[in-house]
């Protein structure tokens, strides 16, 4: 029996030494060595704390330190598990970077070897997949088998799933005696992606796949989780929830010790904050895969330092050595971003081999149309939207450094987008207005703008007004939206999805055209996850004509949700001035997959003097800036919002001058 253990410890990132502790103690030299180290002695263990780019060589110091005194140790199994994976990472990675990056840039033909690999890797896809990936796609696909471990950061629309299978088809045909050979894929991501991967499952391979739910269900119990994680024979594909992780980490662990799993964090812009407590349990459980992928085709959001926590997920024995910056470097870096154009191609090449972009403009999509529709207000609502425009100009005016920053701001101009739509919508609070949240600080959104604060609500003429709009008049969008079906969408035999911000905005317009004789379905918040799938399958389908209309909020549909098989109109009752909302959601109808002769199209719904008009203006310049960077292959879309925040107020108040 050896005298002492060498085991290691990750959740405080120290080595710990038990056995005859004294007998170290005692040895002063040896003692001097750990204080170097930075040791602690806590209930006869020492503790040798460590960063993971200094792991494995504290690890050596202290073995050959036993070594040196002649001291008997054994290492813990999970220290031989550090070592086993930390050894394969390192295993020829200057070679296999280079090839990484060939494939990527499709500059391997020289290469007999990856040639090779690449048409054995076709016809493994020709034989398993039922589904034929187009060229990128395929390029794609064989990267991230090649890889394993890699990023793919194609645009919304561009086919991740089908990617990812492809992958993991020919990972999985592998002997069982390989290294990269898989037989289970565990994905993390939003609720909403997991119809999807099952779906998907389905038209890759056709057959259904067999697949465990770990979130969303409220009648699975924990009991029926673990038995999922802890059988024998688990389904092929198991789906979690970024934010169920934590919950089960350490039995997700022992999962990927004993399965074979691909890990797909999908959506997975959701756990850039290293310091959350989604990004660290997912970050935690990734050692034990023997394939890690991201998927998210936004990978800096908010700025450089997102791409930290997605590399010490598909490498995190290396990521530091891969990015070669640390954390707050790539903080400075977002802040100078205009200035700091050397380090931000620098960190581009050095993460380059790891990752693909499929960008909008390789995905050769067929043709769209937009129609911007002007709607003159009915005589209530203008009377009502002029009353509540002009007290906020003059607020907006007293501030001339007003911006939406502020919360009281923000409100009004969600007050004034509600009042261009809808003006019942005014006797609601915010918060049950909102699908999500839009306000955000120290305020209650219960407390402002109720019926019992708003300014307007003192002139009594127009408090009644606004209670009792829903009686007196049918809102001109409303009226319109009914034409356009009518006249338009449905004379083609087509189906329609309506987006609007307001929770009321969708019940009442539902109820609306149901007055009509025109069924439609809602998928917004406060809608199951159970519905909202049956919705989207029933409507997806050409043939199923049960209902023809579906209201929708991006807040809801924003993600991992694909509308284009059965739908190819989009109605947009109103918008805010978030670009990359509203691009996501047009990518709903818009991707791959459509007949090159499909054209899709949209209506913009503008109340003309208003500040639609104003959140029209905004969105033309954004979306401008945003093609200005979109084919980058990390795009900073924070540089397209930054300049928003006084800019909105600005214009408003601009665009009113010019009315009056």
């Amino acid at each position: 029996m050896t005298a002492f253990t060498i085991d290691i410890n990750n959740e405080i990132s120290s080595f710990t030494i038990s056995g005859n502790i004294n007998q170290i103690v005692k040895n002063k030299r040896f003692l001097l060595t750990l204080k170097r180290l930075g040791f602690g002695i806590n209930n006869d263990t020492i503790s040798i704390p460590y960063e993971t780019k200094t792991q494995i060589k504290i690890l050596d110091e202290i073995r050959n330190l036993f070594a040196k005194f002649g001291l008997d140790y054994s290492l813990s199994e999970n220290i031989e598990a550090e070592l086993k994976s930390y050894h394969k990472e390192e295993e020829n990675f200057e070679l296999f970077t280079e090839n990484a990056r060939a494939i990527r840039n499709n500059e391997f033909k020289g290469n007999d070897k990856l040639v090779k690999q690449f048409d054995d890797f076709q016809s493994v896809l020709k034989i398993k997949m039922d589904r034929e990936l187009y060229k990128l796609q395929l390029l794609s696909a064989f990267h991230m088998a090649f890889a394993q471990n890699s990023c793919n950061f194609a645009v919304p629309g561009a086919g991740k799933t089908s990617i990812v299978y492809g992958a993991y088809a020919y990972l999985k045909n592998l002997p069982k005696e390989d290294s990269k050979h898989v037989d289970k894929l565990m994905i993390i991501g939003p609720l909403s992606s997991f119809a999807p991967w099952e779906n998907e499952y389905f038209e890759c391979f056709r057959v259904e796949a067999k697949s465990f739910r770990m979130s969303g269900d409220p009648n699975v119990s924990i009991e029926k989780k673990l038995e999922h994680l802890y059988s024998p024979n688990a389904p092929e594909l198991s789906l979690i929830f970024h934010g169920g992780v934590d919950r089960f980490q350490t039995d997700i662990i022992d999962f990927l010790k004993r399965n074979k799993t691909m890990v797909v964090v999908d959506e997975a812009h959701r756990i850039k904050n290293p310091e959350g407590v989604w990004g660290r349990s997912v970050t935690d459980i990734s050692k034990e895969a023997v394939s890690r992928v991201i998927l998210t085709g936004t990978p800096v959001p908010n700025g450089y330092q997102d791409i930290f926590n997605l590399y010490k997920f598909i490498y995190p024995f290396k990521f530091k050595e891969i990015l070669k910056f640390h954390y707050h470097n790539l903080e400075d870096m977002t802040s100078n971003s205009s200035l700091d154009s050397n380090r931000v191609k620098e960190l581009k090449e050095n993460i380059s081999p790891y990752f693909i972009r499929i960008k909008k403009d390789d995905l050769n999509l067929p043709p769209i149309e937009e129609t911007y529709v002007q709607i003159e207000m009915a005589p209530y609502q203008r009377e009502i939207y002029n009353f509540i425009e002009s007290q906020y100009i003059e607020h907006f005016k007293e501030d001339s450094s007003a911006t939406v920053k502020d919360i009281l701001n923000k409100a009004k101009l969600i007050r004034l987008r509600q009042a261009a739509t809808n003006p019942s919508l005014l006797s609601k609070t915010l918060k049950d207005s909102l699908e999500n949240n839009e306000l955000t600080g120290e305020f209650d959104p219960n407390a402002i703008f109720t019926t019992d604060t708003d300014e307007f609500i003192n002139d009594s003429e127009f408090f009644n007004k606004i209670t009792n709009y829903y009686n007196l008049e049918v809102p001109r969008k409303f009226n319109t939206i009914l034409h356009t079906l009518q006249n338009d969408i449905f004379a083609e035999n087509g189906k329609v999805i309506i987006w609007t911000i307001f929770i009321q905005n969708a019940l009442e317009l539902q109820e609306y055209l149901k007055t009509n004789n025109i069924d439609s379905k809602l998928l917004i918040g406060q809608i199951p996850q159970e519905e909202r799938e049956i919705t989207i399958k029933a409507f997806n389908d050409p043939k199923n004509n049960e209902f023809s209309v579906v209201i929708a909020n991006p807040f809801s549909v924003a993600e991992s949700i694909s509308l284009h098989k059965g739908c190819h109109n989009a109605i947009y009752l109103e918008r805010d001035y978030n670009c990359s909302n509203f691009l996501q959601s047009k990518d709903r109808i818009h991707r791959v997959g459509l007949d090159d002769n499909q054209i899709t199209k949209y209506y913009y719904f503008v109340s003309t003097n208003s500040i639609d008009e104003v959140i029209n203006s905004r969105l033309h310049l954004k979306i401008q800036r945003m093609e200005e960077i979109i084919n980058d292959d990390i795009p900073l879309f924070r540089q397209i919002d930054n300049n928003d925040e006084t800019d909105i107020i600005k214009e408003l108040i601009a665009n009113y001058a010019q009315r009056t």
